[in-house]
């Protein structure tokens, strides 16, 4: 019977494709990867893996393989949450991943809530953007996260995922005073020739400035660059320029700066996590938990 560890490795490596990338995956060294690799081969009797250049591609017995390793860690989690659902209470220890601005407002009042309904549950909050928590989920790095994804584009999750839908975060323009009068009046049109802040090239967020002001024909001129809404705000507060970013992401302090919202503009939040891992009693809980908390937003987008 070939071990289960071994072919995790495997499809780690068709994912990653650099014995450097798996190692730091799971804290191993590379030559400890390609010596498990190697013991795999010989229980198969075939070859599994090819170079290409600078990385490693599997060979046809190979993807078979990883193919098959997916159902099996599928199956085998199906069959923890089978017998955890079998306890009278929700306990253990669940994970939740989140992105920055839904920490304070979504996911610590969840855990909070959680763990007040079952003392014998921990809950570890992890802080990850998207693009890292939903291969988290996949790889049970995590147990769920919370995520977004933009309205205007479209999502596909890995196999084996799930996400359910929470609440809409309504895109809103920050300006301050007179152009913020304008943009009231105006739109995204009054506030066309002015300078524009805006997270660096690459940022999930500057995805929505160059949309919205597309939608509404013109080009941002951006002038200054920032890692977080909330230094974006500082900025707007200051009087260098105009933003866009998620409702949920403003301040109470800096509230006064919002023009207006963004037509068709919104970031979807919602919960991520494994299929096979919905019959968990803690899972389960988390989910509910998370729905309860994001109804008065759901409510109101």
């Amino acid at each position: 019977m070939y071990d289960i560890r071994r072919l995790i490795l495997l499809r780690d490596l068709a994912e990653r494709t650099t014995m450097t990338a798996v190692s730091e995956l799971h804290g191993i060294t590379t030559s400890a990867v390609s010596q498990q690799l190697r013991i795999l081969e010989d229980e198969v009797g075939t070859v599994l893996t090819r170079r290409e250049g600078r990385v490693l591609r599997l060979t046809h017995a190979g993807r078979v393989l990883v193919d098959y390793t997916s159902r099996i860690i599928t199956a085998l989690e199906e069959a923890e949450s089978a017998v955890a659902a079998t306890a009278e209470a929700v306990t253990g220890v669940l994970t939740l991943a989140t992105f920055r601005t839904a920490q304070a407002r979504l996911a610590l009042p969840a855990a909070a809530r959680l763990m007040a309904e079952n003392p014998g549950l921990r809950v570890r909050v992890v802080d990850l953007m998207p693009v890292d928590s939903v291969p988290a989920v996949r790889q049970q790095e995590v147990d769920l996260a919370i995520t977004y994804s933009y309205s205007f584009r479209a999502r596909d999750l890995p196999l084996g995922l799930s996400s359910e839908f929470l609440f809409g975060d309504p895109l809103v323009l920050l300006a301050p005073p007179g152009l913020r009068e304008r943009a009231r009046q105006h739109g995204l049109v009054a506030v066309r020739d002015a300078d524009w802040i805006a997270a660096r090239d690459g940022a999930p967020s500057i995805v929505s400035v160059m949309y919205a002001c597309r939608e509404a024909g013109f080009a941002p001129r951006i002038e200054h660059r920032s890692g977080s809404f909330a230094g974006m705000a500082e900025i707007v507060e200051h009087g260098l320029g105009v933003t866009i970013v998620p409702e949920m992401s403003v301040s109470d302090e800096h509230r006064h700066l919002i023009a207006c919202t963004i037509a068709n503009g919104s970031r979807q939040v919602g919960v991520t996590y494994r299929q096979a891992s919905l019959e968990r009693p803690a899972i389960g809980a988390a989910i509910r938990a998370l729905r309860t908390v994001a109804r008065p937003r759901q409510l109101a987008s």
